[in-house]
């Protein structure tokens, strides 16, 4: 089975500290966010399978971020609180909730939801990726042309950058690897300095493509361009 990778939205540090524990002891990535403000800024630029989402946040209902990933991602969403009542469930299930626990929850029962619903998950993208439109890297321009038409030029280590991690779309590519084919020393300059790079990508792409580049960090691996992608080269 590929790796899970899980984002787990809960104020309460000791709770999310144990079933971050949980999870990971059986084989599911897990990165935690204390508030509503720290799971947007980590889904911008990190790729999750499965959302585990309080309802009770400080800053934001659960429910509306359920509402959010609903109508922008594809992720297994899983809403976590202490009420019960139907009423509640029916509300969370309407905005888009896959599964309602009610805490204190039942490890092994979760652990079986998240990997049920990410085998669920990875049959449903394989069934319908190829309705997706691509994103195109054009060569011989030099240019990025989002699924929309629009475009944006390249520099020469953009250029490598993206033609290297759109070649292998949806797979995991190692920093290191990502390094020595740019030519960037194997240490932390040369770390600080592709990451620079990306920046000043990412922050072009979204000024000039007016979307998000599909570039998600894969936590203790690399980069995965995570849509699909075809290159142009002129033959």
């Amino acid at each position: 089975m590929n790796d899970i990778h899980v984002v787990l939205v809960e104020d309460e540090g000791p709770l999310r500290d144990s079933l971050s524990e949980l999870l990971e002891l059986s084989g599911i990535l897990v990165d935690g966010a204390r508030t509503a403000i720290e799971f947007y800024q980590l889904i911008n630029t990190v790729r999750f399978d499965v959302a585990l989402i309080d309802i009770g946040l400080p800053d934001q209902s659960g429910l509306k971020i359920v509402e959010f990933l609903r109508k922008n991602t594809t992720m297994g969403i899983i809403l976590l609180t202490a009420r019960g009542a139907i009423a509640d469930r029916i509300e969370g299930y309407n905005c888009g909730a896959d599964h309602f626990f009610v805490k204190p929850v039942d490890s092994k029962e979760l652990i079986a939801a998240i990997k049920s619903l990410h085998t669920r998950l990875i049959t449903n993208t394989s069934k319908s990726e190829n309705n997706v439109a691509n994103w195109c890297l054009d060569k011989i321009s030099w240019k990025l042309i989002c699924p929309e038409g629009l475009a944006v030029k390249m520099t020469s280590k953009e250029m490598l950058f993206m033609q290297i991690v759109m070649a292998q779309a949806g797979q995991n590519i190692s920093r290191e690897t990502l390094m020595e084919c740019l030519k960037y020393p194997l240490n932390e300059y040369g770390s600080r300095s592709m990451d620079s790079m990306l920046r000043r990508l990412r922050k072009k792409c979204e000024e000039k493509l007016l979307k998000t580049l599909p570039i998600q960090t894969v936590r203790t691996v690399g980069y995965c361009f995570s849509s699909p992608a075809i290159i142009l080269d002129g033959h």
